[in-house]
C-alpha cells in the first residue's frame, strides 16, 4: 500500500529555527495543499511539467493522493522549516478512510516522535458538500463521510478536525430553502460535535468562500456555532481570511484595514485559524503569502498576529498553493522564504 512511503528515508538539510511564538501558546503549521505534489511525480511527469507540457491541474490529479498519504514527508518538510503543525487534508481525493489501524498508528507515532501536532480537514467537495443538505439520504452519506474521516482524526492522534458548511446550489439560497439548509447543517454539526467530543477532537466549523453562496459572512457563522452551544455542543469557529476575501468578487468590499474583520471575533470560539491571502479580480486562491499579491501586506498581518495573539488562539495554519511552474519548480526556497517571512511576523 502508499503507507510505504511513511517508512522512506530522507536527508534534511538548511533546517529553519524553531521560534517560540507567544510564550510557546501559538503553533504555527500548514495545510501544504499543492506544495509537495510535484515530489511524488515520476522522472517522465516532472519533466513535461518543467517544459510546461503538463499544468498544475493534471499534477494535482496524478499525484495529490500520494502526496496526502506521505505523511512521513511532509513532517520532514515541517521540521526542516521548523513548523510545529500539519493539517491533513481528507478532501478528495481522500486516501486516509481507507487506512488500516496499523497504518494510522504509523502516522500517530510519527507526530509523537517528531514532536508535531496534527489537524484534520474533513471533506468538502462531491459528497463532503453535501453535509447541509435538505435531501436526507445526500446529507446521511455526506455524514457518514465525514464521521468516517473523523475517527481517522481521532485514530491519528489529531487535535482539531476542520468542518466546512457544505454547498447548495443557487436556486436553493434563499426563501424557505435557507431554513431547511440551516436545519440540515446543524443536525449534522450536532451528531458530529457529539462524536468528536468522545473522541476528544476539538470540532471547529469554518468559512466557506462566497462563491458557495453560504455561511461565507462571519455574523451567519457564528450564529452557527452559538446554536450548536446553546444544544451543548462545544463548537468552534476558523475564520479563513482568504476564503472571506472572495466577498469583493460577488458584490461586498473589504475593510481597511482588511484584518479589522479578526476584532470582533468571540476568543472563546477561536481555537485553529487558516491563514491565507486572496487576490480579487484575479480569482486567484492562496497564492504565497510574502508575495503581498493579495489584500495582506506585511503591516496587515503585524495586526492580524497581533490581534490572533491576544485572542489565544492555539495555532495558525498556513494553507499556500503553487500557481505557477516557476513556483513548483523553486518550492522548497519559497516555502523557506515563506515560512520565515510569516515566523518574523509571529514571532
Amino acid at each position: 500500500m502508499l503507507i510505504k512511503s511513511l517508512l522512506r528515508p530522507h536527508q534534511r538539510a538548511n533546517k529553519l529555527p524553531r521560534v517560540d511564538l507567544a510564550g510557546g501558546n501559538l503553533k504555527l503549521g500548514r495545510d501544504y495543499t499543492n506544495c509537495l505534489v510535484f515530489d511524488q511525480l515520476g522522472g517522465e511527469d516532472k519533466k513535461a511539467l518543467e517544459r510546461d507540457k503538463l499544468d498544475l491541474a493534471s499534477m494535482n490529479a496524478i499525484a495529490l493522493e500520494k502526496a496526502k498519504l506521505d505523511v512521513r514527508h511532509q513532517i520532514e518538510v515541517t521540521k526542516d522549516l521548523g513548523l510545529d503543525h500539519i493539517e491533513l487534508d481528507a478532501d478528495s481525493p481522500n486516501p486516509y478512510v481507507s487506512l488500516d489501524g496499523e497504518e494510522k498508528r504509523k502516522i500517530r507515532d510519527l507526530a509523537e516522535s517528531n514532536g508535531i501536532d496534527y489537524s484534520v480537514h474533513l471533506p468538502y467537495s462531491y459528497v463532503g458538500g453535501s453535509i447541509c443538505a435538505m435531501q436526507e439520504s445526500d446529507r446521511l452519506a455526506a455524514l457518514d463521510l465525514h464521521k468516517k474521516t473523523l475517527q481517522f482524526a481521532a485514530d491519528v492522534g489529531a487535535k482539531y478536525a476542520n468542518v466546512h458548511p457544505g454547498s447548495t446550489p443557487f436556486w436553493h439560497r434563499a426563501g424557505k430553502y435557507k431554513e431547511l439548509i440551516h436545519e440540515a447543517l446543524v443536525k449534522s454539526l450536532l451528531d458530529l460535535g457529539k462524536m468528536a467530543k468522545k473522541l476528544n477532537v476539538d470540532l471547529i466549523f469554518e468559512n466557506n468562500t462566497a462563491f458557495d453562496g453560504i455561511y461565507c459572512e462571519v455574523p451567519d457563522c457564528l450564529s452557527v456555532v452559538r446554536e450548536l452551544r446553546e444544544k451543548g455542543v462545544e463548537l468552534y469557529f476558523n475564520l479563513d481570511i482568504g476564503h472571506w476575501f472572495t466577498r469583493a468578487d460577488t458584490g461586498s468590499s473589504i475593510p481597511d484595514p482588511p484584518e479589522s474583520v479578526m476584532e470582533d471575533l468571540p476568543s472563546e470560539y477561536l481555537k485553529e485559524l487558516h491563514l491565507n491571502d486572496y487576490v480579487p479580480g484575479k480569482k486567484m486562491f492562496h497564492p504565497p503569502i510574502h508575495l503581498g499579491l493579495g489584500p495582506l501586506k506585511r503591516a496587515n498581518l503585524e495586526r492580524y498576529a497581533e490581534i490572533v495573539k491576544g485572542k489565544g488562539v492555539e495555532v495558525v495554519v498556513l494553507e499556500t498553493a503553487l500557481k505557477s511552474v516557476e513556483q513548483v519548480v523553486n518550492r522548497r526556497e519559497l516555502l523557506k522564504e515563506e515560512t520565515k517571512f510569516i515566523k518574523d511576523i509571529f514571532g
